[in-house]
């Protein structure tokens, strides 16, 4: 499992120290504190960032506003404005922008990961070629409360505990489903979502992930070998149902 990996653009140091704290208790990674728009573009290039929060008065030629501008013209992450400003002005030109939230300074940590895990959630809904345009904040959120398993380039974010973790395609080892339940099994996990088997490979939109049985579904890249009635995934031995065998066996070329 990999916690969100969050970038920081603040040029108060403590206050960027006090967010980078709270952000590390709410189980985020923070990837790095920079103070500008050029080093927080610079970071981006070079590591893996999944949020960006923004604050809109910062140092140098760009402020937050121009830095997430083009951000965006770089690479599609979500971003998130803190600030203590609220005038008119500063709001419109936000807003063109079109940040994933817009949190105003102070802030609570409840505030804080809400807004995260909305800015996930959206940023997935664009993803899936769903118009922002016809999704109401209110909707945004029932769908938030429902959602449980989001795609985001070639990771995937999970609700556990009240807020999304993240995990690679590489890290699933098979899935495992018991009426409306389903076990996604990791390498070093295991998730249980409300979800039917056939809903949650759906969503996984992946073509490595191969249903084997009513009850179970496999990744492809971890199969260690297999016969005609069941697959062995490391120590996991997992049975293929009769009606799933040929389509099974379509994925293999043999010579």
């Amino acid at each position: 499992m990999n916690a969100i990996s969050i970038l920081i653009v603040e040029d108060e140091a403590i206050l960027a120290m006090d967010l980078a704290q709270r952000l590390s208790d709410l189980g985020y990674t923070v990837v790095d504190t920079v103070d500008n728009g050029p080093q927080a573009l610079g970071i981006v290039k070079q590591m893996t960032v999944d949020l960006v929060l923004f604050d809109i008065n910062i140092k140098g030629e760009w402020d937050g506003i121009e830095s997430a501008r083009r951000l965006r013209q770089l690479q599609p992450i979500p971003f998130i404005f803190l600030t203590a400003l609220t005038d008119g002005p500063t709001i419109e030109r936000a807003r063109q922008v079109s940040p994933s939230a817009y949190i105003t300074k102070p802030f609570n940590d409840l505030n804080l990961r809400i807004a995260i895990d909305l800015a996930i959630h959206n940023f997935a809904l664009q993803k899936s070629a769903l118009s922002p345009g016809h999704v109401t904040s209110e909707a945004s959120e029932a769908m938030l409360k429902n959602e449980t398993l989001l795609l985001v380039k070639d990771h995937f974010f999970i609700k556990q505990n009240y807020r999304f973790v993240k995990f690679r395609l590489d890290d699933v080892l098979f899935l495992q489903s018991e009426g409306n339940y389903t076990d996604i099994v990791t390498r070093d996990l295991k998730y249980t979502l409300r979800e039917v088997l056939s809903k949650v490979i759906e969503k996984m939109q992946s073509p490595e992930i191969c249903r084997i049985h009513r009850s179970y579904a496999v990744n492809t890249r971890h199969i260690d070998s297999f016969s005609e009635g069941e697959v062995i995934v490391g120590k996991h031995a997992l049975p293929i149902g009769r009606s799933y065998r040929d389509e099974f066996m379509k994925g293999f070329e043999f010579m």
